[in-house]
């Protein structure tokens, strides 16, 4: 009988198969483990890393409405209630004349219209967002080369809290621009499909500024995009200035 046939041969190479088995059955079970266990802290660390973010993004909306509502004072006490000031005083003195006062109630009209719209731009419902960007963008022509184009393939409506939002970051965005880009030339570009809504916004100013991407006006765009789920990003435009593009989902509600 050869010597691999012996019961004792064939025993210890039992033993040693057995032994490769139960340490490759170790070795997966250990491996498995660390794997999951990594995967559980990758994904408890993303968790952690979503939650500081969305904690981020609250301080950041109660610091932007903040922002607003200082804007909205600064407003109503420069410039309204200082023309009504003065058009009490005119009253009072006994200087004023039906074409001042006219005038001056005209003007505290217009401001308190502006400010109104600011707050919630008017026949939201009845309105289309084309047509609430012409009534935001045709004042500027006085001052600005506004390019407006809107290219709709589709009309299939867009929700009251969809156009409110998209009204917003456009005003945010051309706000940044009077504000910051000294610009001549403000191009404005909407896409509306059944599926999806773009909008791009360019200009030929001096460019996004660092400071300026990390402020309350970004924090408040990236807000206002989030609720929307969509995307954006800014860009150097071409020759110069920045360039502005968003694409969401087209929902109505």
């Amino acid at each position: 009988m050869a010597n691999w046939q012996k019961p004792e041969t064939l025993a210890i190479w039992l033993g040693i198969g057995l032994t490769v088995i139960v340490f490759l059955i170790t070795s997966i079970i250990l491996f498995t483990r660390v794997y999951i266990r990594r995967i559980m802290q990758e994904q408890s660390k993303r968790a952690r890393l979503k939650l500081d973010y969305q904690k981020d993004l609250l301080q950041d909306s109660i610091r932007v409405q903040e922002r607003e509502r200082n804007r909205i004072a600064a407003n109503l006490h420069d410039e309204l209630i200082s023309k009504l000031n003065i058009l009490l005083l005119t009253l009072y003195s006994g200087d004023a004349s039906p074409e001042n006062t006219s005038n001056l109630l005209k003007e505290s009209i217009g401001v308190a219209r502006r400010i109104s719209h600011d707050l919630s731009p008017p026949l939201l419902e009845e309105t289309d967002l084309p047509e609430l960007i012409t009534d935001f963008v045709s004042p500027l022509q006085r001052v600005f080369k506004v390019q407006y184009h809107v290219s709709r393939y589709s009309d299939r409506p867009i929700d009251n809290e969809t156009k409110l939002q998209l009204f917003r970051v456009i005003q945010e965005i051309i706000s940044n621009i009077i504000r910051h880009a000294q610009a001549q030339t403000i191009d404005i570009n909407i896409r509306i499909s059944g599926q999806f809504i773009s909008i791009c916004i360019s200009d030929d100013g001096i460019g996004l500024r660092a400071e300026k991407s990390k402020g309350l006006g970004h924090k408040n765009i990236e807000l206002r995009v989030q609720l929307l789920k969509g995307k954006y990003r800014f860009r150097p435009a071409q020759p110069k200035g920045t360039q502005f593009t968003m694409h969401l989902p087209h929902s109505s509600k």
